[in-house]
């Protein structure tokens, strides 16, 4: 993967069904016109919540679903998806599998799992910045029917 060979210091969460992480982004707002996430997970469900972060028409979210990793990215004017499909084997097999996604300065955004399998795609709308001042969640979130995806398995090394 993308860390391999460099020394870090791993810091792993588990979720078993109703824990998740919060972050609340009041007082430090998330403000970037140069964003990436990447992030490393391992689980046995096909379907969860891996982030969220956004409300309404402002959003990111990162799940996965029915096996695949999914990112939904909504900056007002529609929303954007990329779905990475396995090509061997699955991502709900309880491996570790690393995940990087990252928009720069135009509407391109680019998911790569694995360092190999990479899906490129366009948010409708010129990709200036991402603001953030609301919540950001890993793992879970306090109300699944308000967010996509359940809880989601072991999450480490979350860099934004």
């Amino acid at each position: 993967g993308p860390w391999q060979g460099q020394s870090r210091e791993e810091n792993v969460a588990t979720f078993r069904g109703s824990e998740y992480l919060c972050y609340d982004l009041s007082q430090n707002p998330i403000q970037s016109s140069s964003d990436e996430i990447t992030l490393s997970f391992k689980t046995w469900q096909r379907n969860g919540l891996i982030l969220h972060t956004g409300k309404s028409a402002d959003y990111v979210n990162l799940a996965l679903k029915d096996g695949a990793v999914s990112l939904v990215i909504n900056l007002g004017s529609g929303a954007f998806e990329a779905i990475v499909e396995p090509v061997n084997g699955k991502f709900n097999d309880n491996a570790w599998h690393d995940v990087m996604a990252e928009g720069r300065e135009c509407p391109e955004v680019t998911i790569s799992v694995d360092g190999i399998l990479t899906t490129t795609g366009y948010t409708q709308e010129d990709y200036t910045m991402l603001g953030s001042d609301d919540f950001f969640y890993v793992g879970g979130s306090p109300s699944t029917a308000d967010l996509p995806g359940s809880p989601l398995g072991v999450p480490k090394s979350l860099i934004i």
